[in-house]
């Protein structure tokens, strides 16, 4: 249906099902958690069974409300009349309900059969979301710019959820994972919504330029302040599961909890998992733009933003090469108090960060000051800053989620997961700025977006390879980059001392700000080597100077090496462990 009721109804079945997931898989996880169990209760199988069912119903309401609605096909595909093809939408529509209900049918038979091989049911709705994706990209072709656009946005969760639910088919029951879809699929629900209302304008309104650029930038911004409140859903959900779960063991001597039953620990056979994901291992418009330019869209706002990315390569390249040579010369797998200290105390300062660059990029005098429309012209502010003050809100979310980690019993690797997440967003946000009149200016960013991209994949790959000291040092140079060619990218842009502008056409430019690039990278591997190499003398150097008392930058802590059942001791207690 291509009006606002055919949007509102899909968005209405994956918000249903993402907000169900939001609460099942935080109570499977923490009651699964705290009984120290391996196997999936038989209340949680029956579950999903009961979801594949009510999949199905939703599929055949999609497929009945598609097809014999007044204007529908009424199972009518081609027309001998016309000699035409009869509203191939609506089709289209139908056969994506159709691929969700095969889907619904396969979580049943996974239920009630022991034949059908664990994981079919993942594969089958990574199919369907697959397919969904595939019937939106061509659904679109030869539309409105800004009707492509909002589609578009909707294909990044599509097919980042058909990912995430192909790895579980491999990592069951992965905790990290379950939230990931929970959280695309809310999004999928919202911004179906959104969709409608844009396009369709239920309560009536002005119509959108389809040509102005701006209504561009802003509905990407929006797509990823959709995605920010799933997020916070998500928080609230997992929190709230953690609480129930924490007041019925103080009230019921540890029970355990399925979905509101509550049983008393037993020893009960059952049958083990076959695939355990487990969670613990793991120049004309744009000259007058640049000359009008306020503080932020200028030299100091990429120094600002170049600055907070290079402090932090700069202590990575620092904190890595010794927690790794600490970890190889103990052989300990897991972290120390101290480097969870360590580790919050990262997210404290991202967090710092993300809210100092938020403040500026909003309440400079230039600034947009929190609003987003301007009434008196009727139309949007300058989107620039608030572009940047999104991409300082999920930056401050994984700092959130870095100082929560250890406080809330997160699950281990939803903090690379949620840094991943942001420098994705980053690098997207920068693919939909207005680069109108600027072909270096859109070069120069094309250039950041392969380091923040990278970055982005780097981190998605420490969520199940932690502690890799070749994925930690990989996204340390990718930081350092950044934070270099964002000083860069102000320096040609903006010339702080004056000087003849850079011509914006001319392609040797290009060729030399490419070279430019790789050299910025050569120096970060410089200062990345030079920074291990000084790590690793002064291991050596405490090693040889503390005897058997390692020495580790988390927070001042020294663990003595060979004692397992004694925390960190700063001084030694008896006379004769002063050697």
């Amino acid at each position: 249906m291509a009006n606002f009721k055919g949007h509102a109804l899909p968005g209405s079945f994956f918000l249903l099902f993402g907000l169900w997931w939001s609460v099942k898989y935080p109570l499977q996880y923490l009651s699964q958690k705290a009984n120290k169990k391996s196997h999936r209760s038989y209340c949680f199988q029956r579950v999903d069974a009961i979801e594949g069912g009510v999949k199905i119903i939703f599929a055949l309401i999609g497929m009945l409300a598609e097809q014999f609605v007044p204007d529908g096909p009424h199972m009518y595909l081609y027309s001998g009349e016309n000699h035409d093809w009869v509203k191939l939408m609506n089709w289209q529509h139908t056969t994506m309900y159709l691929f969700y209900g095969l889907s619904g049918v396969v979580d049943v038979f996974t239920y009630i059969s022991q034949v059908v091989p664990r994981g079919l049911d993942r594969l089958m709705l990574s199919v369907a979301v697959f397919v969904e994706g595939c019937l939106f990209y061509y659904h679109v072709l030869h539309r409105p710019m800004l009707d492509q656009h909002i589609h578009s946005l909707l294909l990044i969760a599509i097919f980042s959820g058909a990912c995430s639910i192909m790895l579980e088919v491999f990592l069951r029951d992965n905790i990290v994972l379950e939230m990931f879809r929970a959280g695309v699929t809310i999004v999928q629900g919202t911004w179906f919504w959104q969709i409608g209302v844009v396009l369709f304008r239920p309560w009536g309104g002005p119509v959108w330029d389809e040509k102005d650029h701006s209504n561009i930038m802003f509905l990407t911004m929006c797509f990823f302040w959709h995605w920010a409140a799933a997020v916070a859903v998500l928080a609230v959900n997992y929190t709230l599961a953690c609480w129930c779960i924490q007041r019925c063991r103080r009230g019921g001597g540890e029970p355990y909890i399925n979905l509101g039953v509550r049983e008393q620990k037993c020893d009960t056979s059952s049958q083990a998992a076959f695939l355990n994901g487990s969670d613990e291992d793991c120049g004309g418009r744009r000259a007058a733009q640049v000359q009008q330019a306020s503080p932020m869209t200028s030299f100091l706002g990429s120094a600002l933003r170049g600055t907070f990315f290079f402090i932090f390569g700069l202590w990575w390249s620092v904190r890595y090469p010794l927690k790794y040579l600490r970890r190889k010369a103990n052989a300990e797998s897991q972290p120390s108090y101290g480097v969870q200290r360590v580790e919050v105390f990262e997210g404290a300062v991202k967090v710092f960060f993300a809210l100092a660059g938020i403040l500026v990029e909003q309440f400079i005098p230039t600034g947009p000051h929190l609003q987003l429309y301007s009434p008196k012209t009727h139309s949007w502010t300058d989107l620039t800053h608030w572009h940047y003050t999104t991409m300082y809100l999920f930056f401050l979310l994984s700092g959130i989620v870095d100082v929560s980690h250890s406080w809330l019993k997160l699950p281990l690797g939803l903090d690379r997961l949620s840094l991943s997440v942001a420098l994705f967003i980053e690098g997207l946000l920068f693919c939909f700025l207005d680069y109108s009149d600027g072909a270096l200016d859109h070069h120069l960013h094309s250039l950041l977006a392969m380091a923040i991209f990278a970055g982005a994949l780097c981190a998605l790959l420490e969520v199940f390879l932690r502690d890799h000291i070749i994925l930690e040092t990989f996204r340390t140079s990718l930081f350092l980059l950044q934070g270099s060619w964002f000083w860069q990218i102000g320096f040609v842009l903006f010339p702080p001392w004056g000087g003849p502008g850079w011509d914006q056409t001319d392609r040797s430019n290009f060729v030399f700000l490419t070279m430019c690039f790789c050299w910025h990278y050569a120096g970060a591997l410089a200062v990345l080597a030079a920074n291990s190499a000084a790590s690793r003398c002064c291991n050596e150097s405490c090693q040889l100077k503390f005897g058997d008392i390692d020495v580790e930058l988390d927070c001042g802590m020294c663990i003595r090496r060979g004692n397992k059942s004694s925390s960190g001791a700063l001084l030694p207690e008896n006379p004769s462990d002063d050697k």
